[in-house]
């Protein structure tokens, strides 16, 4: 992405910074229109801008210690708000601005900023003459997938919100109410459709930008999630008096799934290919995340002085490597994924008939995501641990020997031998927003919604090949195929934002919120435990909308079952 922040940055803090949501925008002589709507290249900045709203995956607290993926060994109210199931309107945990920034750019304040800065391009855009007419329309599509992404993330917390295609100003009318979910969803598909309308996005090279394929990506996320049991389910509700707000009242989940693998088809077509390089597939899982570019990335994000946000933590290796090896291991890998992945011949893994030797002829991406003990790492200066190979025995730990057993690999670079990654240099290597697996998953299981299973194992497998794991047996039909999927998901997808929503759409947030599990040597034999206490609600199935703009808005009706 083109990097002219510095030169405009006048101009948008006054024009952005200040409009932190709805009900508190300033009058708009705040923003020189005359200075910045003339004038093409800041135009373009103001766009770039924008983009800066996507959320950012690195915090101190990882959105997968919000699910059964990681534990946050620095836990506070900002976590456990959230995996003991007491968030309340009044207090959101990750959910509302904090301290770690964790779930940064997801918040509603934050999200309805960026929305506006979305409706006041599509104002003012119309007094800007382009030499380029084309890049002007392509420009217009961007803004259009990134308003439809920000109702995404609205959409997947909250289900229908208030939706505002315009730019409110002091004394208008706030009381505005949350529309149906299926109108939220129709909402975002149309703002996705009219992106991709005028085809300029279709030779759009640059992936840290709105493309073709990030359009009809996000759309088959959108749509499958539309699809999705939780949305055509009311059992849960405990006689909630607006099922709209949260579900579809009319059954057509068969044209949601339809939908949805049509957008999925349709980014299939564009020349997207799995990574497929080192034939060690564990180095080649591990290598996917480490890459400049590949084929298999669709949208990504770059970060750099000017993109930085708050806490920098593309320190990822300081964050969350290995205390052995500098890092503070703040979220922790739990066993409960480690235990997901299956045995290499295809059959679940079972720690118990398994203890003596456990991450012998597993699934290769295993240990292309996780750090276990003796898995090969390297070698710092420093001199914390003299092996190369990982010891949840020995060596320093940032928490006194409270752990998991188990520590990230996946995104962390190993290219500087030295670790400055540890306490130096960023890593210099994207966040894949959206990958080409994701697409494919969403395909398979749009095919499973509509009863293709056939299409589905097929899709699967092409997963599974990259990965070194056999085909799923063309015997496993129904439940177990759907099960068969949900795990593979988990494991293709794991600490890349999913999960989270993956269980509530799926409604097993019962099963996945029960207490988080570690591994220790006991014996030479791996014996698991609880590690950290978790409790389930039906209402965290949706976040509480914060009682603060409740307050502001009459109009909004709070979500099922809180106060």
């Amino acid at each position: 992405m083109k990097q002219i922040f510095i030169t405009i940055s006048f101009i948008l803090l006054l024009g952005l910074t200040s409009c932190s949501d709805y009900l508190d925008t300033v009058p708009g002589d705040k923003l020189d229109d005359n200075a910045l709507w003339s004038n093409p290249s800041l135009v373009e900045g103001y766009v770039f801008h924008i983009y800066q709203g996507v959320p950012y995956p690195y915090q101190w607290y990882m959105s997968a210690s919000l699910v059964d993926e990681a534990v946050p060994i620095q836990n506070d109210g900002v976590i456990t708000k959230v995996i003991t199931s007491t968030m309340t309107p009044d207090d959101q945990g990750a959910f509302a601005s904090n301290w770690a920034a964790t779930m940064e750019n997801w918040w509603w304040k934050s999200v309805y900023s960026n929305i506006r800065s979305c409706n006041l391009f599509f104002e003012k855009i119309d007094n800007t003459e382009f030499t380029d007419e084309s890049y002007k329309q392509q420009l217009i599509g961007e803004v259009h997938f990134l308003r439809g992404y920000f109702y995404y993330l609205l959409m997947s917390q909250y289900g229908g919100v208030p939706l505002i295609d315009k730019v409110m100003n002091v004394g208008d009318n706030y009381d505005i109410p949350r529309s149906t979910f299926e109108e939220t969803v129709n909402f975002i598909v149309a703002d996705l459709d009219a992106a991709v309308a005028n085809d300029k996005l279709v030779d759009q090279a640059d992936k840290t930008r709105a493309t073709a394929g990030a359009v009809y990506a996000l759309k088959s996320r959108v749509l499958l999630y539309a699809a999705s049991e939780l949305y055509h389910n009311t059992s849960w509700e405990s006689g909630y008096s607006h099922p709209e707000l949260v579900g579809y009242t009319t059954n057509n989940r068969t044209a949601l799934y339809t939908a949805a693998k049509t957008a999925a088809a349709e980014a299939m077509k564009l020349g997207y290919e799995l990574y497929n390089v080192n034939p060690d597939k564990a180095k080649n899982f591990q290598e996917l995340f480490l890459q400049m570019t590949s084929s298999e990335q669709i949208f990504i994000t770059q970060y750099d002085k000017v993109n930085t946000p708050y806490w920098a933590t593309d320190w990822l290796a300081w964050v969350c490597g290995a205390p052995s090896y500098g890092g503070w291991g703040l979220n922790q890998v739990t066993a409960n994924l480690a235990d997901a992945f299956e045995n290499s011949d295809g059959t679940t893994f079972d720690i118990n008939a398994q203890s003596a030797n456990p991450y012998s002829n597993r699934d290769p991406r295993l240990d292309g995501t996780i750090l276990h003990n003796g898995s090969p790492w390297y070698y710092n200066s420093w001199g914390y641990l003299s092996p190369t190979t990982i010891d949840i025995t020995q060596g320093p730990d940032y928490n006194n020997g409270n752990t998991t057993g188990y520590y990230i690999k996946k995104f962390i670079s190993t290219t500087d031998q030295e670790n400055t990654w540890y306490y130096g240099s960023r890593q210099p290597q994207p966040y894949i927003q959206i990958r080409y697996a994701e697409v494919l998953l969403n395909y398979a299981e749009a095919c499973l919604g509509l009863g293709d299973e056939i299409s589905a194992r097929n899709t699967m497998n092409l997963i599974r090949e990259r990965a070194g794991m056999p085909n799923v047996p063309d015997t496993e039909t129904g439940t177990a195929l759907v099960n068969r999927y949900r795990n593979e998901r988990r494991v293709e997808l794991a600490w890349e934002g999913h999960r989270f929503f993956d269980v509530r759409r799926w409604m097993i947030a019962p099963e996945a919120y029960t207490d988080a599990k570690g591994v220790r040597v006991v014996d030479g034999n791996y014996t698991e435990f609880d590690f950290e206490q978790r409790a389930w609600n039906n209402s965290h199935y949706f976040i509480p909308i914060p009682r603060s703009e409740m307050q502001k808005n009459s109009a909004l009706i709070q979500n099922p079952i809180y106060q």
